[in-house]
């Protein structure tokens, strides 16, 4: 080699990971950070995008009736437009009647929670324990219990006031329904745009079924749990009944608190505990019975998600849009597991987001 000239090397790749890593760590904080920023587009759109996977087939069928694409979205949007807005008027109506309640219910809450410290205190006593150490009017506020209720109902009502943002945004999803694939097959007409195009129709499809079957099961909880109720004359049924619509959203954790509050609300109302333990028991058995049996007879295909990844997605996105998050966590990773499943190269992505195999057989990434 002459003087002065020299090789240049390439640094090996595993020496440049490290640096990938935290690159990928660096956007994935400024995404966060842009949507946490950007809180009230962004969740009125995300709620748009699904609701528009569910009334796509509507829009499409009004189309091949010759019916115009400015009509059909004008029906469907009066009818989405005439639903928000009585779940508006009920949710509204049932919350202000609750907190007008509350203090009926604070009363009642002390004197029960006096009662299970006086219980609690003997058995420290009959165990030689301090009575003064076990105060459990020192850890159970019902002023704080009340306030996280209704902060998380006025969370959930403000987004229902944003009615107005979710329909326009439905309103541009849906007028381009079905056009994007096509256009994929104009702009590049080859084998990849043809493959690309089939791609995004099963994508969409896929989505849609989870997303309907997903909203028939959470509808069906939530009827079932205000019949429950009214039956019991629980006050409040409709609210816990939307409630339990909204938490189904909510793997596990949004099933408890669809139980837990309407119980406590029968343990305050009524003076012994046997409406409230029945209503316990009933919601209980109807929530597994169509979570466990009905569920997966009306999904359309086997859908896992890890239970870790269930719980990281449902602290970020809690963290991120609040209860609204915690709502949409599943739906949004589940999307991102469907994409994944029908992208080869993402194909081991959506194999390490699902849950533990079936012993059987092992799962293979062409499953999807």
């Amino acid at each position: 080699m002459p003087a002065g000239e020299y090789t240049r090397t390439e640094p090996p790749m595993h020496d440049l990971r490290p640096i990938i890593v935290l690159l990928g760590i660096l956007a994935l904080v400024a995404v966060g950070a842009v949507m946490y920023l950007l809180q009230s587009i962004l969740l009125p759109f995300v709620i748009a995008v699904f609701l528009s996977f569910l009334f796509k087939p509507v829009v499409e069928g009004l189309r091949k009736r010759r019916i115009p694409t400015f009509v059909a979205l004008i029906i469907v949007i009066l009818v989405v437009a005439a639903v928000l807005a009585g779940l508006s008027m009920v949710v509204v109506g049932s919350v202000n009647a609750f907190i007008d309640a509350i203090p009926r219910y604070e009363g009642r809450m002390t004197a029960l929670v006096q009662e299970v410290t006086r219980i609690v205190e003997r058995a420290a006593e009959a165990l030689g324990l301090d009575p003064g150490s076990v105060r459990l009017s020192d850890a159970v506020s019902v002023g704080s219990v009340t306030s996280v209720l209704s902060s998380s109902l006025g969370s959930l009502i403000s987004t229902l006031g944003n009615g107005f943002l979710i329909l326009l945004f439905m309103i541009f999803i849906l007028a381009g329904a079905g056009d994007f694939s096509r256009k994929i097959r104009r702009a590049f007409p080859s084998p990849g745009a043809d493959h690309a195009s089939e791609v995004i129709e099963s994508i969409d499809d896929r989505v849609r079924k989870y997303m309907f079957a997903k909203m028939l099961i959470s509808l069906l909880t939530g009827t079932v749990t205000a019949v429950i109720l009214v039956i019991l004359g629980v006050d409040f049924a409709l609210l816990w009944g939307f409630l339990a619509f909204l938490l189904n959203f909510i793997p596990n954790f949004g099933s408890l608190i669809a139980t837990v509050f309407p119980v406590l609300i029968a343990l305050l109302q009524f003076e012994g505990p046997g409406r409230a333990v029945l209503a316990f028991i009933l919601l209980v058995v109807a929530q597994n019975a169509i979570g466990n049996f009905l569920e997966p007879k009306l999904m359309a295909f086997r859908f896992q998600l890890s239970p870790l990844l269930i719980l990281v997605s449902l602290i970020f996105w809690g963290w991120l849009w609040g209860v609204w998050g915690m709502i949409l966590a599943v739906p949004i990773m589940s999307t991102f597991k469907i994409v994944c499943e029908q992208v080869n190269v993402l194909k081991p992505v959506a194999v390490l987001m699902s849950g533990p195999p079936p012993k059987e057989k092992t799962e293979s990434w062409e499953g999807g």
